[in-house]
């Protein structure tokens, strides 16, 4: 158990510095940090907001093109079963894979469309996490240059003390 003679071994007041230590406490940066912080978690909340919606209208897509497509596929079975003569099952397959292949490149244009929405749209957002990056780097430095402009004044009485003590 630490005494006034025996102390903790964390106590680190007890310690003899020659430097000045900057006076970092709790509240140096936090007000910094919040503003950084919000900004950070709003950039990742519109990053995650945006893949999110975009999946959604690419799944909804997507579904809406499946069952366009079954219904299609049944009643292109249903056509080719009342063909009673082989230019008839001719003309309705080459008709039944015609419209199929403009649908599927339609589909995928359509698919292809929403993918390069979602990935400007999130490089957007990526752009200004980069710039809050950036704005904490340089907001983080000023509060360092704040820190060490605090110790000045003590590093020059410390000197002046021990250069005092050396002529003594």
């Amino acid at each position: 158990m630490p005494t006034k003679r025996n102390t903790g071994a964390f106590d680190f007041t007890a310690m003899k510095v020659d430097w000045p230590m900057p006076a970092f406490t709790n509240w140096a940066f936090a007000e910094r940090e919040d503003k950084i912080e919000a900004k950070t978690v709003a950039s990742l909340q519109k990053m995650g907001t945006t893949m999110w919606s975009h999946a959604e209208k690419a799944f909804d897509d997507h579904m809406e093109f499946v069952s366009h497509r079954l219904h299609e596929d049944f009643e292109c079975a249903k056509s080719l079963s009342q063909c009673v003569a082989p230019e008839q099952t001719m003309a309705t397959l080459q008709a039944f894979y015609s419209q199929m292949a403009t649908e599927y490149q339609e589909h995928f244009e359509k698919q292809a469309a929403l993918f390069r929405d979602s990935f400007s749209e999130n490089a957007a957002a990526v752009e200004e996490l980069n710039e809050t990056a950036m704005e904490s780097v340089s907001e983080l430095s000023k509060a360092a240059e704040e820190s060490i402009e605090e110790t000045k004044p003590a590093a020059k009485k410390t000197r002046s003390t021990a250069s005092a003590a050396k002529k003594s």
